[in-house]
């Protein structure tokens, strides 16, 4: 691929950042009154729900210190960090440290710390907001929350789990998942004899457990031994944007790691959930699809969701930066014109987050309780960093 190519989609990716994505957040969602963020947004930026999620608060926070890491300090964006982080230290964390699901807009608590996945994006945006704030108590924050999510993880849920003690014993790829993606983050923090071996152990579950190489599936839930519970739904979910998004985080640890072998793996079992999941009929990825071509228990199984897309693009153009394979860079092509065309809003900013199965927005949102200021941004930073590389090496 030539160099005119690659600076052409550079181009793209950083115009959809600055000019539609980041100034559509800064805008509306920074609740300047009471601290952190609105994220239940309209079409035009109107909030529609003041409430307020410690994991889209971390979310947040972590993305707007992630840009002055990339791009370089601005004080708006450091300014905007900085709402969310005393916000969540006021008023985020319940008695016992760990961080509430839901509150109200001005930090009163509405839901249980039952969401482990809360304290994984508190811990990684005080950790980068430690990073370019120079706030020591951020990074020390982050490590101490970094390492009660080891203790909490084989229960996360703890008192408020549902499930009855010893029944079914299916295990979900979220966990391993979320345990990439701080790994990836937190590098220079958590000393290395310390995550090295939380990396190890996370890897040999994905690997073992929820990749079946002889199926050509990545599983969501899976039995401890790798094994299927065909009978029931949960155990027949797929969930290719769940698969994509674990495994370019897999594939740039790896190749840190120097691990080219593995690396190449990963660029062939990217192909299983993108050529499953795809629409054949309206373009898209499916949300979710059930192995067996059952329905699945979730309604929203044939829609298209912007972070499946943002996070495939994400998968596809690092597997082909790392790799050079044509199919991976032609899959990065499919997937950014559709999202490009399907998903983009260039007349308000941001993109919708929910299309039906032909591709039309079901909701005018761009925030939600589901949907924040973190997939989209990230995908479209990562790609125009990883782009401008691939420019400079043509």
């Amino acid at each position: 691929m030539d160099k005119q190519t690659f600076a052409r989609y550079r181009d793209i990716y950083r115009a959809e950042l600055f000019e539609y994505v980041v100034p559509f957040w800064l805008k509306h969602s920074l609740d300047t009154e009471q601290g952190g963020y609105f994220t239940l947004l309209e079409r035009d930026g109107t909030v529609f729900d003041t409430d307020k999620y410690a994991w889209l608060q971390g979310r947040e926070i972590w993305m707007l210190s992630k840009l002055c890491s990339q791009y370089g300090v601005r004080r708006e964006w450091l300014d905007a960090a900085k709402l969310g982080v005393d916000f969540m230290r006021a008023h985020g964390r319940a008695e016992n440290g760990d961080f509430y699901f839901a509150m109200d807009r001005a930090g009163n608590p509405l839901t249980q710390p039952y969401n482990i996945f809360s304290d994984c994006f508190m811990c990684t945006a005080l950790a980068e907001y430690g990073k370019v704030s120079g706030d020591e108590k951020a990074l020390e924050e982050a490590l101490a929350i970094y390492r009660r999510i080891q203790v909490r993880k084989d229960n996360p849920k703890g008192v408020w789990t549902k499930a009855v003690p010893g029944a079914r014993n299916l295990c979900a790829m979220a966990m391993p998942m979320i345990q990439m993606m701080m790994a990836r983050e937190l590098r220079g923090l958590v000393p290395q004899e310390e995550l090295g071996p939380i990396i190890e152990e996370n890897l040999g579950i994905f690997f073992h457990r929820h990749v079946d190489r002889k199926l050509e599936c990545v599983f969501e839930r899976v039995l401890p031994d790798g094994g299927h519970l065909f009978d029931v739904m949960e155990g027949r979910l797929l969930n290719p944007g769940h698969a994509l998004e674990n495994l370019w985080f897999i594939m740039d640890i790896a190749h840190e790691m120097g691990r080219q072998d593995m690396v190449e793996d990963v660029a062939d079992i990217m192909l299983w959930p993108a050529k499953r999941g795809w629409d054949e009929q309206y373009g898209g990825l499916y949300y979710y699809q059930d192995y067996m071509g059952y329905p699945t228990d979730k309604l929203e199984s044939q829609m298209k969701l912007w972070w499946v897309h943002a996070e495939a693009i994400n998968a596809f153009l690092l597997a082909y930066k790392l790799t050079g394979r044509k199919e991976h860079w032609e899959w990065f092509l499919r997937l950014h014109e559709y999202s490009f065309t399907h998903f983009s809003d260039h007349a308000y900013g941001e993109w919708y987050g929910y299309l039906d199965r032909q591709g039309n927005p079901v909701f005018g949102l761009k925030g939600g309780k589901w949907k924040g200021f973190f997939h989209l941004p990230r995908t479209l930073m990562v790609c125009e960093q990883w782009l401008a590389e691939m420019a400079e090496k043509a």
